[in-house]
């Protein structure tokens, strides 16, 4: 199919940019100036009963004839399916995007004055994405947005309710039923827009609505509250909301870091410009942001200083070295230059080439995406009972993401199960929380890491200091819920602790804004539950509860991570993806037999394994005398040391065993086929 479609309109005068209306029944008749519907992009989609299934490539040019305008005018225009960007140009000159969205609807855009000129004029629909979408029903109309939905202006503050000053926030918008509405008009240097959001640095803002009643919320991230109102616009009234928003707790000793961000200026998709992001990190009290531009190494802060913002947060160079494996946020690194080999397979080499390069922190990202069986470890036969890999080699990277709330992962567990078997396998990997986000709509450290820190002020954060704690692993994993532990009074995260045999005591402080709800609260050794609880109810009021476990000293070393699951967010104005909300520690390690350090429950397996073969036991009954974790590794051990025949015998006794014991089956499961 061309790479080019020109449709030619005689003597019309178009009009483009970033607003929509609520429906094609407010406006008044406009000139049809093209009536069909275009599939763009380059796959056959058959189910779109209005456009052709066959693609017409990633442009489109429609010619046209027109006075040079003097006032604005308005374009309509139908289209369904667009994802990623679609740049909108007006005789070579960029006018923006279309908006997103899958359904057919009718979107609107204002042409500001002298944008057409007279004579033959060009409008073009582009994109360098892989995208397929449709667009038509181009439609005239010979009136400004303002007068055909009768704008009304509105003035939006917020405040902190402590100090009475402005206050960066995100400031949703939305209808009677909670759908995000649009408004108009909002944008400027100072704020970042999207269809019922509004970013702002908390000076008045102006924006314009249609007459009506909707609700206006504002919030501030994790740890701060909700603020909302319900809003009356009507013809001739210049209402002001005024929001204050209240620090409901705090995270002492740690800083909320977002390890993993992206800019549609560097890493060419999403949406956000790199400006953008930029008022987004502020409004959402991320105090540590790590830039991770695909193979790009972007540096915020020259846009950081042009908007003043060096207090807010410290940001940091990085990459999200993107490979045909997996993709790795790595950090610090230099701005702009000395750019990793991302062409590398091999992860040894690709991670070793990425050290060299300066980066101190190495995370693999999403590692179920695109879907379980596609991701790095489904593609490298992960053994999620044992933590063995069918291929890929040895991992030796620092961390990997347990929360990305960019990337939907159902099940709040699927994760932590695998990066239990990894523990387990005896690899020391630090698990983070994270945003992925590409866009201004996706919010920015909704999933984040809050790091061990001295600061006290989140614009002068030690990165090396940072660094040093995410390779300690004294970091904890929120998704609008924040934990820390201690442990016997005196340790944390990352820590060995002797147990002396001795009961060992976990003191686990769970806090949540008054706007989330945490449910329940579970201690974990070695991957096997071991005591949990219930998360008190603060009926409305934020959390800050202290729930206390004290567990019998384990029979072998054993590592402990505390998990704390909780309700969704619903409401519009910060709503997961995901279907709970969810907070985690980064382990702790029991040293049960006080030599002063300590073994994985591989290691622990290797060494029981040699000593039931040294007194002529059978190594399998050994193992079985074990608890899960350590029965599976003693097996995966013996299994590793016999030839194919012996092997099969081994299995068909697991096999048997795993009636009973159904981690048995889940290590059966993930064996490589044929082995």
């Amino acid at each position: 199919m061309p790479k080019n479609l020109r449709v030619s309109i005689f003597r019309v005068s178009l009009c483009l940019a970033f607003a929509s209306l609520a429906s094609a029944a407010e406006l008044p008749p406009g000139r049809v100036l093209d009536a069909g519907f275009h599939h763009l992009g380059d796959n056959v989609v058959k189910n779109w009963p209005e456009a052709p299934a066959e693609p017409a490539g990633f442009n489109l040019d429609i010619e046209f004839e027109a006075e040079a305008n003097d006032t604005e005018k308005l374009l309509g225009l139908t289209q369904r399916d667009v994802d990623n960007p679609w740049i909108l140009r007006l005789n070579g000159q960029k006018l923006g995007e279309l908006k997103r969205g899958k359904e057919l609807l009718e979107r609107h855009h204002p042409i500001p004055p002298g944008a057409l000129k007279s004579g033959r004029n060009i409008l073009n629909f582009s994109s360098r994405s892989k995208d397929d979408i449709v667009v038509g029903k181009v439609t005239l109309y010979d009136a400004s947005l303002r007068e055909l939905l009768d704008l009304q202006r509105v003035e939006v503050t917020v405040i902190d309710e402590a100090t009475g000053g402005h206050f960066p926030a995100r400031i949703t918008v939305t209808d009677a039923k909670t759908n995000k509405v649009e408004f108009y008009y909002a944008e400027s240097a100072e704020t970042a827009v999207r269809p019922g959001v509004l970013y702002t640095l908390g000076t008045p803002t102006a924006l314009e609505l249609p007459a009506g009643d909707y609700r206006v919320s504002a919030t501030h991230g994790t740890e701060w509250s909700l603020a909302e109102t319900a809003l009356k616009v009507r013809p001739g009234a210049t209402p002001t909301v005024r929001l204050a928003l209240r620090r409901e707790f705090d995270a002492p000793g740690f800083v909320a870091a977002d390890t993993h961000i992206h800019t549609l200026t560097f890493s060419g998709h999403g949406d956000s410009s790199v400006e953008e992001r930029m008022v987004t990190l502020a409004a959402e009290g991320v105090e540590l942001a790590v830039a991770t531009d695909h193979n790009h190494q972007t540096d915020y802060a020259p846009y950081q200083a042009e908007l003043k913002l060096n207090g807010h947060f410290t940001s940091v160079t990085g990459n999200e070295v993107t490979t045909k494996n997996g993709h790795f946020n790595s950090f610090p690194l230099p701005p702009g230059k000395d750019i990793p080999d991302h062409k590398l397979a091999d992860w040894k080499k690709l991670v070793a080439g990425i050290r060299a390069k300066g980066a101190r922190v190495v995370i693999l990202n999403h590692p179920r995406w695109p879907d379980i069986a596609r991701g790095p470890f489904g593609r490298f036969g992960l053994n999620r009972a044992s933590g063995q890999r069918a291929s890929g080699g040895a991992f030796t990277f620092d961390a990997m993401e347990l929360i990305n709330s960019g990337t939907l992962q159902p099940d709040p567990l699927y994760l932590c199960r695998d990066w239990f078997a990894l523990l387990n396998h005896g690899e020391k990997i630090t698990a983070v929380g994270s945003s992925d986000s590409h866009t201004v709509g996706n919010i920015v450290g909704q999933g984040r890491t809050y790091v061990r820190s001295s600061a006290v002020d989140p614009g002068r954060i030690d990165i090396g200091e940072a660094c040093d704690a995410f390779l300690r692993g004294d970091t904890t994993i929120s998704l609008g819920i924040v934990v820390d532990l201690k442990v016997n009074k005196a340790f944390s995260m990352g820590d060995r602790i002797t147990t002396g045999g001795a009961d060992v005591d976990f003191d686990l402080q769970v806090k949540a804004p008054s706007w989330i709800t945490p449910k329940r609260a579970i201690v974990y050794l070695n991957g096997v539950v071991a005591a949990e609880q219930a998360v008190p109810k603060t009926a409305g009021k934020f959390v800050n509860s202290r729930l206390r476990f004290k567990l019998p000293a384990p029979k072998h070393d054993a590592w402990a991570v505390c998990v704390v699951l909780g309700d969704p967010v619903t409401h519009p104005a910060w709503a997961t993806e995901e279907a709970y909300t969810f907070a985690a520690t980064n382990p702790v390690y029991l040293d049960a037999d006080g030599d002063g350090s300590f073994r994985s429950p591989r290691e622990t397996a290797a060494r029981l394994l040699a000593a039931a073969r040294a007194g002529g036991e059978d190594g399998y009954e050994a193992a079985l005398r074990e608890e899960d974790s350590i029965a599976v590794q003693t097996i995966a051990e013996l299994r590793d040391s016999l030839e194919l025949e012996e092997r099969k015998e081994l299995d068909a006794r697991v096999e048997k065993a795993s009636v009973k014991r159904p981690v048995l089956k889940e290590f059966l499961r993930y064996l490589p086929t044929g082995d």
